[in-house]
This record gives C-alpha cells, sequence and structure tokens, in this order.
C-alpha cells in the first residue's frame, strides 16, 4: 500500500521518528494506527463519546429529551 503524506500529518509522523518514537514512518503510521484503536474505537469509548455528544446538544437546546409518554405516543396505556 501506497500513502501520500502532506502538510501536518506527515510533519508529525517526521517528528515521531525524529523524536525516536518510531524508527521509520511506516513503524509511525503503524503506533499511530494502533494508538488510534486503542483510544478512539474500542465499544466502550465509543458509546461514551456518543453520549456526551448526546449531552451536550440536549444542553444547547439542539435536542429534545422526550418523557415516556412522548415517546410512547398512543401506547402510553401500556406504561402503567
Amino acid at each position: 500500500m501506497n500513502v501520500i503524506l502532506r502538510g501536518r500529518t506527515k510533519q508529525i509522523l517526521e517528528d515521531m521518528v525524529e523524536e525516536g518514537y518510531a524508527n521509520t514512518l511506516s513503524e509511525a503510521i503503524r503506533l499511530a494506527i494502533i494508538n488510534f484503536g486503542e483510544s478512539h474505537a474500542n465499544e466502550e469509548g465509543l458509546v461514551a463519546r456518543k453520549l456526551d455528544r448526546i449531552d451536550k446538544k440536549i444542553k444547547q437546546g439542539k435536542r429534545k429529551l422526550l418523557t415516556a409518554e412522548e415517546a410512547l405516543g398512543p401506547y402510553v396505556k401500556h406504561l402503567k
């Protein structure tokens, strides 16, 4: 696989090599992918971040929180 790197992305990877975190750009890319996977791609983390975004939208008034009655609509009679 060939990857063309430019700008900030390329600079970050070059810094990783220069500072000794990786020996090559390829190794720096592998480390970055592993780091991303460990910090962002686990299911628990994804759920927590999604819930945080929902809470933020509710506080900003961009999303409405429904009561059980509103959510159930005509089926509210089954709530009790």
